[in-house]
């Protein structure tokens, strides 16, 4: 019999093991009592002097506060029987709650990377633990979500699938809101190079100091092709019958499906990326005045960028739905 994170019995494969629930609770417990000490203490020296874009204080000790409680609240409905609706509530608070703490926890593959490429001290170690335990207790609180989400949807104990409900093969359409994402995202593409198109007929780019630098044009086109690609081919792939099956005019490989993570893997990681780094970081610290400049093309630029990344990732997630696996119950019947 399959369990679920709390050892409920579910029926679904691939539900995380018993005491999960236990060690979310936990882990948010000891997160939000490190940061209460630091709230009333004063909090310790940290790598580029700060915890988080966000402003720190008593904010991580009420995002730890809601994730334990949303933790919590799961725990102790395992001896309750919860409606479809209930489940769907301790989603919803488990959900946003780990959204909290990975966003508050942005820097800490910032981190990673600093001190992989230029080691540090007590301050960067600090960070280190700081920043991963956040993200880890935001991914915690995900996985519960997503938990609860599948207790209350019913899902076929073969392919997690809700038939009726969800895409049964490649060959379905896409949603109409996989389109919109799509198109967003090459509508935020088209923006920010509007902004790199006037830079280069005002005769601004590239600067006089990439210039100085060793300014490689082979290098330049490359990665603007590449960029190119990312914003206009494929967010449509994600979207588009083609982006899942191979068309027409490649012949032989014509209707087999295309590679899932080939397009998936790239859309995710993209679309994850720009999303955190500019939607988040980047208008965080805009909002702080931590940069300014003309508000148009920072609007279009900034802006540009977010738009692009969270279409990505709404046309990645119908992507995801539309490629899974056939069922193999469906199969033998």
């Amino acid at each position: 019999m399959n369990v679920d994170l709390l050892g409920r019995p579910t029926g679904v494969a691939g539900e995380p093991a018993i005491g999960f629930g236990l060690f979310a609770v936990a882990w948010q417990t000891a997160y939000g009592l490190v940061h209460l000490w630091w709230a009333i203490d004063g909090v310790p020296d940290f790598l580029m002097g700060r915890e988080s874009y966000f402003p720190g204080g008593w904010i991580p000790v009420v995002i730890a506060a809601a994730a334990m409680f949303s933790c919590a609240a799961v725990v102790l409905s395992t001896r309750r029987g919860l409606s479809d609706a209930g489940h769907y509530v301790l989603a919803g608070l488990n959900a946003a709650a780990g959204v909290g703490l990975c966003v508050y926890s942005f820097l800490f593959p910032v981190i990673i990377v600093s001190i992989l490429f230029e080691g540090g001290g007590t301050d960067s170690v600090v960070s280190l633990l700081a920043t991963g335990g956040g993200a880890v207790g935001g991914v915690l609180c995900l996985v519960i979500a997503a938990s609860e989400r599948r207790r209350a949807a019913h899902p076929c104990e073969s392919c997690g699938r809700v038939h009726g409900r969800s895409p049964e093969r490649r060959e379905e359409g896409s949603p109409g809101w996989a389109y919109a994402g799509a198109y967003l995202a090459v509508g935020g593409f088209l923006a920010r190079m509007s902004v790199w198109l006037d830079d280069t007929v005002a005769g601004e780019w590239p600067s006089a100091a990439s210039r100085a630098d060793g300014f490689s044009w082979t290098a330049m086109v490359v990665f603007l092709a590449l960029m190119s690609l990312a914003g206009t081919m494929l967010p449509l792939a994600l979207a588009h019958r083609w982006g899942r099956l191979w068309p027409a005019w490649l012949g032989p490989m014509r209707g087999r499906p295309v590679p899932r993570w080939l397009v998936l893997g790239v859309g995710l990681f993209i679309g994850a990326s720009l999303t955190a780094y500019f939607g988040i970081a980047g208008m965080t610290a805009w909002v702080r005045g931590d940069f300014g400049g003309p508000f148009l093309p920072l609007l279009l630029e900034m802006g540009g960028y977010t738009l692009w990344g969270v279409g990505l990732l709404v046309a990645s997630a119908s992507y995801f739905t539309l490629t899974r696996a056939p069922c193999s119950r469906s199969a033998v019947s």
